[in-house]
């Protein structure tokens, strides 16, 4: 599984950028990618809610997670 992300184009010539969780899969001797979910807008996830979701996932992972609250070298 991979995130992908899709650009779409609005009529005003702006965009919109959203997340995906993407599963490669192989139908018929052909890879094909099959959308597990869909994580939302980039913009509005980059405003905290990827963290969070971030933080939910991490709950059930079997990993340990780390999280870097404010990493500022101040060189002297």
């Amino acid at each position: 599984m991979y995130v992908r992300t899709k650009v779409f184009k609005n009529k005003d010539g702006t965009t919109r950028t959203y997340l995906y969780i993407v599963q490669g899969k192989r139908v018929d001797g052909k890879v094909r990618q099959e959308i597990v979910a869909n994580l939302g807008r980039l913009e509005e996830l980059q405003e905290g809610k990827l963290d969070k979701l971030i933080e939910g996932l991490a709950k059930y992972s079997r990993q340990q997670w780390v999280e870097v609250q404010d990493l500022s070298l101040d060189p002297k």
